[in-house]
């Protein structure tokens, strides 16, 4: 009798131990989870706390030593009263109506050459010298292009005066400082997105440029009516990261102008930087961040929705 019942009672026994372990499905998915978590963690560390004392701070009248107070609003409507940030934000519109057409088409047509050479190994070269001055860091990128724009010394004044063209003081002229920036961002390329273009230019089959060049299309012609409408894709992509890129310019204004002359070169990013070290108003500074955040996220979506329209896939 006690035999019988040991015997039925091992089966569910082997049962229950079976039913406790985790099929493979679920350790692949904790698996995953575990690669993931450190990656996630520093995304919240780095990412979401940041933007979330962003938040806190910029409803916030904060002191380091002193009472913090609730103020709404406040911090919103005081930067927006403000002339400086009312200009900062026209010049940093400015800077990127300047920089962003003209430095996505500069790479674009860069792209075209570079595709258009027959041979592999010498695209691959060209490519890699391209894109190298990006791995540089922007701080000495500034630094360099301040000594070309000296007005004593720099290598820009001597170019323009071989055509008999006085010194120009291109960082000190409140008409001249934020052209120079923008410049300087447009001759610098991107060589990013010149990768970005020559992978969507290598992926167009050959023949349908053939096929127009025996239609009496020319270099122009084929590439309006080819190339634009099939690389629209990687086109949004470059011109979105630009945008966000020239929005947010500060390392070029920080170490060639100081936001000079006369508030000429001073955007959005140098502005916050003012109000958070010079003057102490972290408030301010976070308000005037997530306005240009709002304004970002905006204009993105706009660039989204114009390119969905034209966008081939």
């Amino acid at each position: 009798m006690n035999s019988s019942n040991g015997l039925r009672a091992a089966p569910g026994a082997r049962g229950e131990g079976a039913g406790s372990r985790l099929s493979i499905s679920q350790r692949e998915a904790l698996s995953g989870y575990a690669f993931i978590a450190p990656f996630v963690l520093l995304f919240i560390i780095f990412r979401i706390i940041p933007y979330g004392m962003a938040v806190w701070l910029s409803v916030v009248d904060w002191h380091a030593r002193g009472t913090t107070v609730f103020v709404g609003l406040k911090n919103f409507t005081d930067v927006i009263a403000m002339e400086e940030f009312r200009r900062s934000l026209v010049n940093s519109v400015l800077y990127a109506l300047m920089v962003v057409p003209a430095t996505t088409a500069l790479s674009l047509l860069i792209a075209i050459l570079i595709t258009s050479i027959p041979r592999k190994p010498v695209q691959s070269v060209f490519q890699a010298t391209f894109y190298l001055p990006g791995v540089v860091s922007g701080l000495a990128v500034a630094v360099i292009w301040r000594f070309i724009f000296d007005p004593r010394l720099g290598l820009l004044n001597y170019l323009v005066g071989q055509f008999g063209i006085g010194p120009v003081n291109w960082l000190g002229n409140p008409n001249l400082a934020l052209f120079s920036l923008a410049l300087m961002a447009i001759l610098g390329a991107n060589g990013a997105a010149i990768i970005i273009f020559c992978a969507a230019l290598l992926g167009i089959p050959r023949e349908l440029y053939d096929v127009a060049s025996i239609d009496g299309a020319g270099f122009w012609r084929r590439h309006l009516a080819i190339t634009m409408p099939l690389i629209t894709p990687s086109l949004l992509y470059v011109v979105v990261l630009a945008t966000l890129g020239a929005l947010q310019v500060f390392i070029p204004v920080y170490v060639m102008t100081y936001g000079g002359p006369a508030l000429a070169t001073t955007t959005v990013g140098y502005f916050i930087y003012k109000q958070l070290m010079f003057y102490g108003r972290p408030g301010t500074a976070a308000a005037a961040g997530l306005i240009l955040l709002a304004a970002t996220i905006g204009l993105t979506a706009f660039q989204f929705r114009r390119f969905s329209q034209v966008v081939e896939y």
